[in-house]
């Protein structure tokens, strides 16, 4: 089942994805609600960030490829010990975009690059869970694009602007409910040209464990969003651009590039 957050004419709701139309849900997605008979063509609204999260949270170098990419001259030694290490950090939630949003290029970075990456959405408040118990308190998964300024950046002390300036977080379009995470293929192009594939079944924490993991000092809320880690090769971005994160189980999160 896919859930979708929209708006139409000043009003927001939540909705399931039936086609290529939205039926209206009434009441809350992660409480109490149920489906109406109420409808709207997709064309016909604005598809939103599929959640206002309390945090967004992102697990960095999850991937062994995606470590000997971003690190040139690294054995294979120093490769696996690096993506053995988690790595959560918080991205800001004021980074936040949705499905046709403009990324924006600040105009003091010189180089700003996409990470496709599967994302966890948070079903009901996790606290000191286990692995196994993981899949009980996620409601499904999203596409993320982990946007990402690097160039003169990369000596930040912090996270502070490479990874959360606004319009650095676009995620959506949707919740799926009904997929297998480990085993899922996460395709990055720019401009209709394939530039990544990689598979979730690369990851050095999974799914499971990295909720697992992260609330085992955080409290994970309703709707919160986790950034799983990008499978393998990423490039930079340019005004004009239009980027597309596509998993097939989810659907494809597109977003034009602008200069500031």
């Amino acid at each position: 089942m896919k859930f979708a957050r929209f708006e139409t004419n000043g009003w927001e709701s939540y909705a399931v994805v039936e086609g290529d139309q939205l039926r209206v849900i009434q009441g809350d997605l992660f409480g109490q609600h149920h489906f109406t008979d109420a409808r709207y063509p997709i064309s016909g609204v604005k598809i939103l960030p599929p959640t206002r999260p309390k945090s967004f949270w992102a697990v960095g170098l999850n991937y062994a490829d995606h470590v000997a990419h971003q690190v040139e001259n690294l054995d294979a030694e120093r490769i696996t010990r690096d993506a053995q290490t988690f790595r959560p950090w918080q991205k800001g939630v004021s980074s936040i975009i949705g499905q046709d949003d403009t990324i924006v290029l600040p105009k003091e970075s010189d180089y700003v690059h996409y990470e496709g990456e599967l994302v966890i959405v948070i079903g009901k408040p996790a606290r000191r869970i286990t692995p196994e118990e993981a899949p009980n308190f996620i409601l499904g998964y999203t596409c993320g694009n982990d946007v990402s300024g690097e160039g003169s950046w990369s000596n930040d002390p912090s996270n502070w602007r490479k990874k959360t300036s606004d319009t650095f977080g676009p995620v959506g379009p949707w919740i799926e409910t009904d997929i297998d995470p480990q085993s899922v293929d996460i395709i990055t192009r720019v401009n209709g040209k394939e530039n990544d594939r990689g598979s979730t079944s690369g990851m050095t924490f999974n799914c499971y464990e990295t909720v697992s993991r992260i609330s085992q000092f955080v409290t994970l809320h309703p709707g919160d969003l986790i950034l799983t880690g990008a499978p393998g090769a990423v490039d930079g971005l340019k005004p004009g651009d239009v980027v597309e994160i596509e998993i097939a189980e989810i659907g494809t999160l597109r977003n034009p590039v602008a200069a500031e």
